[in-house]
């Protein structure tokens, strides 16, 4: 592959290049505009979270950098409050900023391979691959997933500040500034997605090319050569040390950790998730929303994916000087991949599309530079690079209409693996949400004979229980999921929600109490236990509970309304007056209030 050109004099053809991508790929992925948000995650990010819905103020933005999540992301927070501060609930505008953020990530995509490699022409199609390759479509249509094409835009600024930071140190000029720069880039990666942890990997990898910084192999005197490549790197595995631990215990107190894999089957499930990616790259034809996770692999599976990628590396390292991109890009492929291959499982799935976001740009870097040496005439490379990006964007373009709605997306994973329980469960829930009971007990019961584990199955199949009226039945289910699932908060909260209709009180008042403590910011959840403690005539309790409403909804009559009745009902007349003052400036037709304060008024 060529090495990085020289600067030579301004030419148009690279801003051409630049504003075709960005068109290009926000023309591409306007399919998706019109459709609504989906009921995995998006109802906890966004169209359930008030947090979120309330825009941006103050008390949102501490939030975001001190509240409690699956993990510390407040960039990508501030970025949905925004959305919803600007659009609200209409889906359109929320998907339209995702697309943006893509689009400018393929620009940079380019600018980076272009300062890379030198060939501009070769960094233009990679680019472009990646833009509009349909592994894409999971992390820009899906709105959740802002938090990849953001920690993407600030992990590609990243690598073209330390370049600029390298060439900088090379030629001694001043680089100071620029270090900072690269820095300061990495941390907001991090504050929109912990995975980039293991971008200063990406950086030793670019010092042995095209930095050629760091000598490929080791020889006498080799640490004190590069002592100061290495200890620059310190800060960054710093922080990258402080998020992974910051993360991990976000993680464990939000029971992320809910799939219980033994060792062994993550490290087979990890090696044989590698090939997969490498496969979906090369044939994206069978994409999913979800795919299960497989437990243990059999043996000849793994042993075999381990095979492949020991051939992989070892041809990479032997060609390391002739070919140093290979290396280069299969190290930055690894790298980045290395947090997503649930050594440390998190959520249920296998792999996912929307983890390649980062690490695929490795692996063309790799692909880039044996296209760059095949003895090809330039004409039928550009025939050929056309035939690529026209296949890629079509299946792009198809892929993106499985994420029409929530049904759609769950019946193409069913579709792609028949044996897929999570995919059973989320489509029974989907028929709940809609009103199909039928079906949606008919796929949950389904999803159970699968996995009997699945929360989602026993919750779609307690709720319609209680909704036809099998009340005992839903109590029993609701018992069942909560027994293989004790800190899951919506489980106690709507068994306590049937206790209380089936008049067992003290059962109830454990279950939603259990669900307060599991969800402290959740306001809703707060209001229900307030009032339950009020009807129970437990006033101190009640007020504490109205007490948490009010902080974290100021603006909720009711909450205000609650806590005044408590504060009357104990005798501090001042401050029922004045919660009853704002409840009513909140809400002034509140039912009855305007007489209850005329009457505690000296």
């Amino acid at each position: 592959m060529p090495r990085p050109a020289a600067p030579s004099r301004p030419s148009p053809t690279p801003w051409i290049a630049c504003l075709g991508l960005l068109a290009g790929t926000a023309l591409l992925f306007s399919r998706s505009l019109g459709y609504d948000f989906i009921n995995y995650d998006d109802p906890v990010y966004l169209t359930n979270n008030p947090r979120v819905q309330a825009g941006l103020t103050w008390d949102g933005l501490v939030w975001a950098f001190t509240g409690h999540a699956d993990y510390w992301h407040p960039l990508t927070w501030v970025s949905h409050m925004l959305d919803w501060q600007l659009f609200g609930a209409d889906a359109t505008g929320h998907r339209a900023v995702n697309v943006l953020w893509h689009a400018v990530n393929a620009v940079l995509a380019f600018l980076l391979l272009r300062r890379l490699t030198g060939a501009w022409g070769l960094a233009l199609f990679s680019a472009a691959l990646f833009a509009w390759h349909p592994l894409r479509v999971e992390s820009v249509v899906w709105v959740t997933e802002r938090k990849d094409v953001m920690s993407g835009f600030f992990f590609l600024l990243t690598l073209l500040a330390y370049a600029r930071y390298a060439t900088r140190r090379a030629s001694g000029q001043p680089a100071g500034p620029a270090y900072a720069l690269t820095l300061a880039l990495f941390l907001g990666g991090l504050m929109c997605k912990p995975s980039v942890v293991t971008l200063p990997l990406v950086l030793l990898a670019l010092d042995l090319w095209p930095l050629h910084r760091l000598a490929p192999t080791p020889a006498a005197g080799w640490w004190r050569t590069h002592r100061g490549v290495l200890l620059e790197k310190i800060p960054f595995f710093a922080l990258s040390a402080v998020i992974a631990v910051v993360t991990i215990r976000m993680q464990v107190a939000s029971n992320a950790f809910s799939l219980a894999v033994p060792l062994a089957d993550r490290l087979g499930n990890a090696v044989v998730s590698v090939v997969r990616y490498l496969g979906n790259f090369f044939w994206p034809v069978d994409l999913a929303f979800f795919y299960e996770h497989p437990g243990a692999w059999p043996a000849a599976t793994v042993a075999g994916a381990v095979a492949l990628l020991l051939l992989l590396t070892a041809w990479a390292w032997v060609r390391r000087r002739r070919e140093p991109e290979l290396l280069t890009g299969w190290l930055w492929f690894l790298a980045m991949l290395l947090p997503a291959l649930g050594l440390l499982q998190v959520g249920v799935q296998g792999m996912a599309d929307r983890y390649t976001y980062l690490p695929i740009l490795g692996a063309q870097l790799a692909v880039l530079g044996i296209i760059a040496r095949l003895p090809v005439p330039a004409r039928a490379q550009l025939i050929a690079a056309g035939l690529v990006l026209t296949a890629a964007a079509g299946l792009t373009w198809r892929q993106q209409a499985f994420w029409r709605d929530s049904e759609s997306l769950y019946q193409r994973a069913r579709a792609m693996d028949p044996a897929s329980a999570h995919a059973e469960a989320f489509l029974g829930y989907t028929h709940y949400e809609a009103g199909r009971l039928a079906d949606a007990e008919r796929h949950a019961r389904r999803a159970l004979e699968l996995d009997p584990h699945i929360h989602w199955a026993w919750l779609t199949l307690a709720n319609v229980q209680g909704q036809t009226g099998r009340l005992a039945d839903a109590v029993n289910s609701y018992q069942r999921l909560i027994d293989r699932h004790p800190g899951y908060a919506r489980g106690h909260y709507l068994r306590g929600l049937l206790l209380q209709q089936l008049g067992r009180t003290a059962e109830a008042e454990a279950d939603l109490t259990r669900a307060a403590a599991l969800l402290p910011d959740n306001a809703q959840v707060q209001l229900v236990l307030a009032e339950f403690l009020a009807r129970q005539r437990k006033f101190t309790a009640a007020a504490a509970a109205y007490t948490r409403v009010v902080t974290l909804r100021p603006d909720s009559a009711e909450a205000h309304a609650g806590l005044g009745y408590m504060y009357a009902l104990t005798g501090q007349r001042e401050d029922a007056a004045r919660h009853w003052q704002e409840a009513l400036r909140l809400k002034p037709d509140f039912p009855g209030l305007r007489e209850r304060l005329q009457q505690i008024r000296p």
